[in-house]
């Protein structure tokens, strides 16, 4: 992990974590930075250890050392060898695979690499220069791990397609850690109308392009003026000050408000009428899935992949085209009056709970190596969070 920090593919390798290790599976984290928000969301009975190099450009040889000596058992612990190195984020893939391969073949741990992105579309258009870099060199080597985890269909197939990955490599999660067991024990207790706030439309993510909250914005624009409706956009990034600019520009700066970072996205989804995604692509779209859990409607784009695979192509949600300000307002207008059956978006929702997505990966893992998916033995885990 570069650090506990960061947005939804970040969070949830945190849960996957604990709901692994509330399985019975023993979970060590190496990490290129140990603090940050999200290691408050750690179970503290996971041991997490710093890479040496604290950067990126230098993870590889203190990956390597450290993944070495685990599977050697010359750690300060004493632990048995881990069963599993477990990778995420297209950076850090590539780093990890380079060390585990480059391991004696005896006695070197099982690679599990998890891609959470659109590859072909991350390729071009990832935010960060590193990703974009190693999506170039992952398209001729990722068959070379043991086995590729993606969230979505869609990833399945765009790894099959144009990263030369065997389909016989590649497990598709069909769940992901969203909803942690607090979040679901809260909304469990609630009515699905208490605290509600009405005509508040929240947007969670990121502020950086791929995300395009200025069609969102455009969309604001164009709804009834006479409706007092309010947008709450919710997270942190490079492109706020840009579309801070650009809800000015519109009038709409006292009915739109930019929170910043917010550790607990679901109070807002409690409190939203509808929840929009506006996103050019979505490795999964976590957002979605945390409405949905709040019984909270959705209006998202159709972007690839995880959008229209969460909704089911509409049944849970509406879908209109990527960058149409205009079919996202009126979606938008037609979820602020309608009346939505909470119950149906809950249960769907919940289908994305860190319990139901350790279950999920202790399948795919007893697929690859059956003595590796017994509860006590220990995973590495390597994540660019």
């Amino acid at each position: 992990m570069r650090a506990f920090e960061g947005g939804g593919a970040q969070r949830d390798m945190v849960l996957l974590c604990n709901g692994l290790a509330a399985k019975g599976a023993r979970i060590t984290i190496l990490a290129l930075q140990t603090e940050g928000p999200l290691r408050q969301l750690l179970d503290p009975a996971i041991s997490v250890i710093e890479v040496p190099g604290r950067h990126l450009r230098y993870a590889i040889p203190g990956l390597r050392r450290l993944i070495r000596d685990m599977a050697d058992g010359n750690t300060a612990r004493g632990d048995a060898p881990p069963s599993l190195v477990l990778s995420s984020e297209a950076s850090l893939n590539l780093c990890t695979l380079i060390a585990v391969r480059s391991l004696p073949r005896r006695g070197r741990p099982k690679l599990v690499l998890r891609e959470v992105g659109s590859p072909s579309i991350a390729q071009r258009r990832d935010p960060y220069l590193q990703n974009r870099i190693a999506y170039r060199i992952l398209r001729r080597v990722y068959r070379y791990a043991d086995r590729i985890v993606t969230l979505t269909e869609g990833a399945r197939r765009d790894l099959a397609q144009n990263f030369a990955v065997p389909d016989e490599m590649i497990s598709v999660m069909l769940t992901n850690a969203v909803v942690p067991p607090a979040a679901a024990d809260r909304i469990a207790q609630w009515d699905g109308e208490i605290g509600r706030e009405r005509d508040l439309i929240v947007s969670v993510g990121r502020l950086s392009p791929e995300k395009d909250q200025h069609t969102l914005i455009r969309a604001m624009s164009l709804l009834p003026a006479c409706r007092a409706w309010r947008l709450a956009i919710v997270g942190d990034g490079p492109e706020r000050p840009a579309l801070e600019a650009l809800a000015r520009s519109y009038g709409l700066a006292d009915r739109i408000i930019f929170t910043g970072h917010v550790a607990d996205p679901f109070a807002w989804m409690m409190r939203a009428r509808v929840a929009v995604c506006a996103s050019v692509y979505e490795g999964l779209c976590n957002a979605i899935i945390e409405a949905l859990a709040c019984g909270t409607p959705v209006v998202s784009t159709n972007c690839p992949y995880g959008p229209v695979e969460i909704l089911q192509g509409g049944r849970y949600g509406t879908l209109t085209p990527v960058g149409d300000a205009l079919a996202m307002a009126a979606a938008i207008e037609a979820a602020l009056v309608e009346v939505p059956d909470r119950g149906v978006l809950r249960a769907r929702g919940l289908n994305y709970t860190a319990a139901r997505a350790a279950d999920r990966f202790l399948e795919i893992l007893a697929d690859l190596q059956p003595q590796a998916a017994r509860v006590g033995r220990p995973l590495a885990v390597a994540s660019a969070l």
